[in-house]
């Protein structure tokens, strides 16, 4: 493993009591805790499709839940750290996708402890699962497999893995997951299996998020019945990339629009690629979607919904009653204000909901993305930070707060800031491209992603 991933695993791991002075140790949770993250999932989507949905439907009607507000702007590497840590975007330092010159933010930028930190210094075990902003993977107790380690390899096991071993250096800790998490990659066969293949064969298996989300699966399947893991973290991005595609093709009001205009899709399309030529087709984008198309069109995400339903319910399956299961989404979505035909855009409302014994079974309440942390610090037994935002949310939870320490902010020094290429950056800026976030210089696209000119972090590339 580099010096710079190892030494920023101790370094957090060294730290994890201690930031603003030192924590306790706690007692060994009374029973384990598994966050399981969907990228852009939206409460929309799981009503309007819920007789497909029985996993999520049943999470729903027997767990507590709410509709949980996020910070603007709505950018899934800040909500996602935001969540795992308790503290805004200006305060943990990830500022979006790249800072805006061409570097990516990595884990290596985050500026305070997150869960799994301070898990690891308590003494517990915990399994990250490719959560945001984790390469080079956190060096805990127990395991973790970063975000960068699909994007660092091929999406099939037929293809050719000598070329890639540079590319997955500091992808997984320890090193011997990196093994077992290739092993466990679907290979081609089983894509072309899937309920799914329909849209890999469309979309290009090595970018489509199918395998990204099986491989993360399968790696939490793989880990936690062996684990005494307190925590552990399980994050999918396919229902975002999805959306951010094809939502309008699903939504009511754009099909009724098309269906009374068969040129309104074509003319918002030609009106994109003419304010934006770089911009890469969205999808029917060359002869423009008709009605006769919203009929394939509109599968697309209900179906990888349908894929999200039963990875859940292989997860709550695995983990059973006695584990509190917190599911997690970053936003919502809804059709884009400007382009409503054409592409889906954040919606500032997310998914928290939760089973387990602790849960006040059938509760409903409100939240914001700040309390999840202090919530989760609540269920370990280990103590949330006086300077952080949230609370813990009694109204879903039969919980204790532990007394806070003074801040779990590290010293702006102990970071360092990574530079130039990481991890599968070439595989994820092409992903970005596509979706609009970026340009093709590598820089945020203010006109069609998320902007981090909206935020107030400001990242010195040369501070030590």
């Amino acid at each position: 493993m580099p010096a710079r991933a190892q030494g920023f695993g101790v370094l957090m791991l060294l730290l994890a009591g201690s930031a603003g002075g030192c924590a306790s140790q706690a007692e060994a949770p009374s029973e384990r805790v598994v966050v399981v993250g969907f990228d852009g999932l939206d409460y929309g989507a799981l009503e309007r499709y819920a007789s497909r949905l029985p996993t999520f439907r049943r999470f729903l009607a027997e767990g507590a839940h709410a509709e949980m507000q996020v910070t603007s702007p709505i950018m899934s590497p800040i909500v996602w750290t935001t969540m795992a840590s308790g503290y805004p975007a200006e305060v943990h330092g990830v500022g979006g996708w790249t800072n805006g010159r061409g570097r990516s933010f990595t884990g290596a930028d985050v500026r305070v402890q997150r869960l799994w930190d301070v898990v690891s210094g308590a003494g517990h075990e915990s399994l990250v699962a490719g959560w945001l902003m984790t390469w080079p993977a956190p060096i805990v107790r127990g395991h973790s497999l970063s975000d960068r380690f699909v994007w660092s390899h091929p999406m099939s096991r037929d293809n050719a893995r000598e070329d890639f071993e540079e590319e997955r250096e500091a992808t997984t800790y320890p090193d011997s997951l990196g093994t077992l998490a290739s092993e466990l990659m679907p290979d081609a066969e089983w894509l072309a299996a899937s309920p799914l293949a329909y849209q890999i064969a469309a979309y290009g298996a090595p970018s489509h998020p199918l395998g990204r989300d099986e491989t993360h699966t399968r790696v939490f399947e793989a880990l936690w019945p062996e684990s005494d893991a307190a925590l552990s973290v399980l994050y999918l991005n396919g229902a975002d990339q999805v959306s951010h595609l094809y939502w309008p093709f699903q939504d009511p009001d754009a099909q009724r629009a098309i269906r009374l205009d068969p040129t309104a899709h074509k003319r918002q399309v030609d009106d994109l690629q003419r304010r934006h030529p770089n911009q890469t087709l969205p999808p029917y984008g060359e002869t423009g979607l008709t009605a006769a198309d919203l009929g394939e069109a509109a599968r697309w995400v209900p179906d990888y919904y349908v894929y999200l339903d039963g990875v859940l319910d292989r997860v709550w399956t695995l983990v059973g009653p006695d584990t509190t299961l917190v599911l997690l989404s970053d936003h919502g979505f809804q059709c884009s204000s400007t382009k409503p035909l054409v592409v889906g855009g954040h919606r500032g409302v997310a998914v928290f909901a939760a089973v387990g014994p602790r849960v006040r079974a059938r509760a409903r309440g409100e939240a914001h993305v700040f309390d999840v942390a202090p919530t989760l610090y609540a269920l370990l037994g280990l103590p949330a930070a006086e300077d952080m935002p949230g609370h813990v949310l009694h109204d879903l939870f039969d919980v204790e707060e532990q007394p806070r320490i003074a801040s779990r902010v590290l010293q702006r020094g102990a970071i360092e800031v990574g530079e130039g290429e990481s991890a599968g950056d070439d595989a994820l800026r092409s992903q970005l491209e596509a979706l609009g976030y970026l340009d093709e210089s590598g820089r945020p696209n203010a006109a069609i992603g998320e902007s981090r000119r909206n935020t107030n972090v400001v990242v010195d590339d040369k501070a030590p």
